[in-house]
């Protein structure tokens, strides 16, 4: 089976080609991709919260705070299709569907299921942790290997070839420090990308078993 095949991270990281295969992208995107979702999530849960607790007093916020509390459910159909970039497909809401219909009944489900507070939970912890640990992930892994290989150019952009700071650490007076660095970074690469590859692997799991 050729490795774009691979149906997990786990079996993907473990054979010969990965690094040539979609994996290493997929992963990197799926992290990414927590950025713009988990800042739309706090804005949305945030804005709920406070127009809801302002309002309270005139019962028009009571809404507003009840879809605050039930914004885990929107957060887990989105979560569960992000899982799809690194390999959980087709996975199954955790809800029933209520025995009547109307939107009484509905909610009265909804409150009443564990996984509405499961997914509630992962929300919240999602939208102030989680994101900005993925954002922190991805630039940390690919600054100190792209940088590397940004030395010759560093070099002889704003050095002038004869002085540059590699990563503002290390001070670089000639081009075969430069290259030496740059051959370095490239080396570097596909640590970063089994990296970035592991902690998706670890992300999408601890996801699954929360949303599913």
């Amino acid at each position: 089976m050729a490795i774009l095949e691979a149906k997990s991270v786990w079996v993907a990281v473990r054979r010969p080609g990965f690094l040539f295969s979609s994996w290493p992208w997929r992963a990197t995107a799926y992290l990414l991709s927590s950025t713009p979702v988990g800042l739309a999530g706090l804005i949305a849960i945030l804005t709920a919260f406070a127009v809801g607790g302002a309002l309270t007093v005139v019962l028009v916020g009571v809404p507003f705070l009840v879809a605050a509390l039930l914004s885990g459910i929107p957060m887990g159909v989105i979560e569960r299709r992000r899982l799809g970039m690194v390999g959980h497909h087709a996975l199954r809401a955790p809800h029933e569907d209520p025995r009547e219909p109307g939107i009484v009944p509905w909610f009265r489900q909804r409150i009443g299921e564990a996984a509405s507070w499961r997914e509630l939970a992962y929300t919240l912890v999602f939208v102030t942790v989680l994101w900005p640990l993925d954002l922190l992930a991805v630039v940390f892994a690919l600054t100190v290997p792209v940088g590397l290989m940004a030395t010759p150019y560093m070099l002889a952009a704003y050095g002038g070839g004869e002085s540059t700071m590699a990563l503002k650490q290390w001070a670089v007076t000639s081009y075969p420090q430069a290259w030496a660095l740059a051959a370095l970074g490239l080396l570097l690469l596909p640590v970063a990308a089994y990296a970035l590859t592991l902690v998706a692997g670890v992300r999408a799991d601890a996801a699954r078993r929360l949303l599913t």
